[in-house]
């Protein structure tokens, strides 16, 4: 209890003196992604947010199509969380960064692997991120997950994230590009071409597809027809809770490539999974909807990004 009151006066302080710069923030990457997740039926994205104590932001009275938004928006988000993991676990990567995750429930996960994972995010979220991997963390994950605070254009505070790994490091980035304004996706390119040419290994990120990869994860749901709009409805949920308009672009594989070459960097495009996975979400899915999901799950919409 005396650990959860300093936490939370000093998140109150962080508000009080910059609310609209990084709470606003922390309210929008810490919390959606958990309520999602959660509904997909995450055991640590649960505790998370059982954890914090926050209400949730959507629900059926805030949104008209709250049930099929709901199921789509938590499969996207299983099959992101599961997709890197099964990535590192097959790559046999010891070394994890996760950069700005919504606390991470997956760092749990790995870390009780006993991989080491550093995750990035903001000063407020890895207050909360301390706080829960020491109210709930097993020991293994305790000894190897840690928060590290940087702004993801902050080189400095990136590359010492990066040094307290030993090895090649997979980096872990999805559905944050997005919400950056184009100065700082560049600069955080920037930085992360330096930690993977110092460091090795790879950034992994469906954020070059995703329009794609979430429309159709939506018609593998309710149907091409339907797709689109649960797209779009998604699109203004996120836009209205992050106040601002959400830039889909980069979304053309070539433009794409183009854009990694500027800064320095290559990929290659690789299924999301080599088999298909066990999901938590499944027990909520018809057989339809199942194997609809198992033939999505074998398309290529993760990126390996590495240095040239």
């Amino acid at each position: 209890m005396k650990k959860f009151l300093a936490v939370m006066m000093f998140a109150l302080m962080i508000m009080t003196q910059a609310r609209a710069a990084e709470f606003e923030m922390v309210e929008y990457s810490a919390q959606v992604k958990l309520q999602w997740l959660a509904a997909a039926g995450i055991p640590e994205a649960q505790k998370f947010l059982k954890l914090i104590d926050r209400p949730v932001f959507f629900n059926a009275d805030n949104l008209q199509d709250f049930e099929r938004l709901e199921l789509t928006n938590s499969l996207y988000q299983e099959l992101n969380m599961q997709a890197a993991m099964e990535f590192v676990r097959e790559n046999n990567y010891k070394n994890v960064m996760d950069l700005a995750c919504s606390l991470s429930p997956r760092a749990m996960i790995l870390g009780d692997e006993g991989r080491k994972v550093a995750v990035g995010e903001l000063q407020t979220v890895c207050l909360i991120g301390d706080w829960c991997l020491e109210e709930f963390g097993s020991k293994k994950a305790i000894k190897n997950v840690w928060y590290d605070a940087y702004w993801l254009q902050d080189r400095a505070g990136m590359m010492a994230s990066a040094d307290s790994l030993k090895g090649e490091v997979c980096i872990i980035e999805q559905g944050v590009m997005i919400y950056l304004a184009d100065d700082v996706r560049a600069q955080m390119y920037e930085n992360l071409r330096d930690v993977l040419k110092k460091h090795g290994g790879c950034l992994i990120t469906s954020d070059f597809t995703q329009k794609k990869y979430f429309t159709d994860t939506a018609a593998a749901l309710f149907g091409e027809q339907n797709a689109p709009t649960l797209y779009n409805e998604t699109k203004a949920m996120y836009e209205k809770v992050f106040g601002d308009k959400i830039a889909d672009d980069l979304q053309d594989e070539q433009e794409a490539l183009e854009f990694l070459k500027t800064h320095g960097l290559t990929a290659r495009k690789v299924p999301l999974f080599s088999k298909p996975p066990t999901l938590h979400i499944s027990s909520k899915l018809t057989p339809a909807q199942l194997q609809a999901v198992n033939e999505l799950t074998r398309k290529d919409y993760l990126w390996v990004i590495t240095a040239l």
